[in-house]
């Protein structure tokens, strides 16, 4: 028997419209690749009947592979995504959305590349983004962002459909914490390993609905601080702010103090965060 290749995990929350064609979908993908295929469903803690869908499919002869992983409670895309790297058995680890905004039929090119050795983690880059204005501009303004901080190429850094070596998902695992799945793709450059993008194109949102609201922008942005002194420029940023904040300070301006709260909390928050990973 050949050793299973290619484990794909999609995490997913209250998917029940989307289960039917995303599976169908991502089995007839998958199968074309002729390599041996597992499917990994986590089930964050649906409310729906998706949990429900899912137990069917395991009673029910499949084309490839399919395993299921049932949280108790919502635990968030993160946590449901390091649940399926856990049980995951490929060489080549691949994840997905179940909203199939980003079509099910690229993943064997993602695939491909990493295969070929071309990258250890390819990163899917959304074309013609089909979200809100103001989802579009966002997500702009914080690739931006973490293309000046970090210096990696990367337009998407985001986007939950990539594919990437068994290493690689190893390594990432231990910094699955909080809202860290967004930043995986620059976790793995920092560490060394060759990232890629692959343009994919990008659809509407035809069943369900988005469940991530205004807070993402709030936990990206907190998640960020620690992340950020991985890079000299984040040093530089944090250092700016904690010298104008000194500055203004003792000219007797009370905004310094915000300042230096806002760096002493910036400080404390990357100690905690590394001393609690950062070992691992």
């Amino acid at each position: 028997m050949n050793p299973l290749q290619v484990s794909v995990v999609v995490p997913m929350y209250n998917e029940e419209e989307n289960l039917p064609e995303l599976h169908t979908r991502l089995t007839r993908a998958m199968s074309k690749t002729g390599l041996p295929v597992e499917i990994v469903y986590v089930d964050d803690g649906s409310s729906d009947d998706t949990g429900e869908q899912l137990n069917t499919l395991l009673r029910q002869p499949q084309p490839v592979c399919v395993r299921v992983v049932q949280l108790p409670y919502r635990r968030g895309k993160t946590a449901a995504l390091s649940a399926g790297f856990s049980v995951a058995r490929g060489n080549i680890v691949v994840t997905t959305d179940a909203d199939m905004q980003e079509p099910p039929e690229v993943l064997p090119m993602l695939v491909a590349q990493v295969q070929s050795g071309a990258a250890h983690l390819v990163v899917a880059w959304r074309q013609q983004r089909q979200d809100s204005p103001l989802r579009v501009w966002a997500s702009r303004l914080f690739n931006a962002v973490l293309r000046w901080l970090t210096g990696v190429p990367l337009h998407d850094v985001n986007c939950g459909t990539k594919a990437m070596t068994r290493e690689v998902a190893e390594r990432l695992q231990p910094w699955m914490v909080s809202d860290m799945h967004r930043y995986l793709p620059l976790i793995a450059s920092r560490m060394g390993y060759r990232v890629t993008e692959a343009p994919v194109p990008h659809v509407c949102r035809r069943r369900g609905r988005s469940r991530f609201g205004a807070s993402r922008y709030l936990r990206a942005a907190v998640d960020l601080l620690p992340f950020s002194l991985w890079w000299w420029r984040g040093w530089l940023v944090w250092w700016s702010l904690a010298g104008s904040s000194l500055w203004l300070t003792a000219a007797g301006r009370p905004v310094g103090w915000l300042g230096l709260i806002l760096a002493g909390a910036w400080a404390g928050g990357a100690l905690l965060f590394w001393l609690k990973h950062g070992r691992r």
